[in-house]
């Protein structure tokens, strides 16, 4: 390629300067995006009082869960723990394919004879690859068989706003 005139130059090299300038900002874009980890006070922009992050969430799974059906969005029918205990094993998940995109919340809801929900767990929120192997139950069950659901509310990451949510049923075995 042959320069003959000043003019020529000096566009080529405005060109490559604005190419490298979008490159920079988007590799700065790119580290900021994969270095974010939000801090434990993000509030739900909706009003009601903030949600923060759960404090319970974690990277790796622990080698002393016993529970063996893991909580996931979908095909989570049953679960089972121990009479009398309030605190229980559990994998809550929320996907890594939801990096940054949502959050999730999970709400373990006991179905009452009148057809109301009692909650029995709620978390706060939990990021995308995070999971929750350990929740403390409002209160413990007595042996039985019980009706209930888990609920998800997702939230998007740009503004905190809550999205449609996600109710499974399940059976809750006490043995």
């Amino acid at each position: 390629m042959n320069f003959d005139s000043k003019r020529d130059k000096k566009l080529l090299l405005t060109v490559i300067a604005l190419l490298l300038l979008a490159m920079l900002t988007d590799l700065l874009l790119c580290v900021l995006m994969l270095g974010y980890k939000p801090s434990g006070d993000v509030t739900s922009s909706s009003g009601g009082g903030g949600i923060g992050f759960d404090p319970d969430v974690s990277d790796e799974r622990p080698g002393t869960v016993t529970q063996t059906q893991s909580v996931s969005v979908a095909g989570f029918s049953k679960l089972t723990m121990p009479p009398d205990a309030d605190t229980i094993a559990i994998d809550l998940y929320n996907p890594e394919e939801n990096f940054g995109l949502y959050y999730l919340t999970f709400e373990l809801r006991l179905r009452l004879d009148n057809g109301e929900y009692e909650t029995l767990y709620k978390s706060g929120l939990v990021g995308a690859g995070k999971h929750i192997y350990q929740i403390t139950l409002s209160h413990a069950l007595s042996a039985g068989e019980y009706s209930g659901e888990l609920f998800i509310q997702p939230y998007r990451m740009s503004d905190m706003s809550p999205t449609n949510t996600v109710t499974g049923n399940l059976t809750i075995i006490v043995k």
